[in-house]
């Protein structure tokens, strides 16, 4: 019986410690406004091409008119940390951050255009 109790307490504890590992990283990239998002395209060998940025950038700019800031960042998967280990994401893949947590998940930036058209 102390073994199951034992091992239930293990479990628990590397259940726990993997969900803050999570919770960290995605605290990183969250804002501290309600009226601000945070792009992160995520990527394994170079950052996006032209063509992508100047799409993010063309996002970043249709939001400010609707008095909403948001900030662009390019983060390498396999950097200081394993971002697909801890956020589960590919490469070419986008979070969108608000100050509550990931607000938009896309791997295909067109979709990510559509869901932003969508904010009030």
């Amino acid at each position: 019986m102390r073994k199951w109790i034992g091992l239930l307490v293990v479990v628990g504890l590397l259940t726990g410690c993997t969900d803050s590992s999570t919770q960290r990283t995605i605290q990183q990239f969250t804002t501290s406004m309600e009226n601000e998002l945070h792009f992160v395209y995520f990527y394994d060998d170079a950052p996006p091409e032209e063509k992508v940025q100047s799409q993010l950038k063309g996002m970043k700019v249709f939001l400010a008119r609707k008095n909403i800031q948001a900030k662009i960042t390019y983060q390498e998967i396999y950097g200081e940390r394993n971002f697909e280990e801890r956020l589960g994401v590919e490469d070419k893949q986008i979070l969108v951050f608000d100050y509550k947590g990931i607000r938009f998940n896309a791997k295909n930036i067109h979709v990510l255009e559509g869901m932003i058209l969508q904010i009030p």
